[in-house]
């Protein structure tokens, strides 16, 4: 298991279960990141540490250190269902995930206040 793929994992289900920890200027400077990561997990997991490094985020990392911590060290994403009908990453060990990517864009778009997905979702 990587570290870098514990990050990603972490703070996607932060980003999942307590989306109102983020603020609306956090929103959208995810969505802008998003749009600019690279296919590289260890990168990914970089960018994410630098921005929750800014002190207005301290809540966020607090959430995201607890959730790291509650991920087994043998978490792996390609030990994970991740395609439709829980299909597993055909991305072989050792090379770029294009899953990573996908997944945290995937979870700011859905979860996103500034999201059309967010409130298509909603209930009336």
């Amino acid at each position: 298991m990587s570290v870098s793929e514990r990050t990603i994992k972490a703070f996607i289900q932060v980003i999942e279960s307590q989306p109102t920890l983020l603020s609306i200027e956090d929103w959208t400077d995810l969505r802008d990141l998003a749009s600019n990561l690279p296919e590289n997990t260890e990168e990914i997991s970089t960018i994410i540490r630098s921005w929750l490094k800014l002190e207005e985020r301290n809540q966020i990392q607090e959430a995201f250190e607890l959730q790291r911590k509650n991920i087994p060290s043998s978490f792996s994403f390609s030990n994970q269902q991740l395609g439709i009908a829980n299909s597993k990453s055909l991305t072989p060990l050792n090379q770029p995930s294009q899953a990573s990517k996908q997944l945290i864009e995937n979870a700011i778009k859905n979860n996103s206040p500034l999201s059309d997905n967010t409130k298509n979702n909603q209930k009336p």
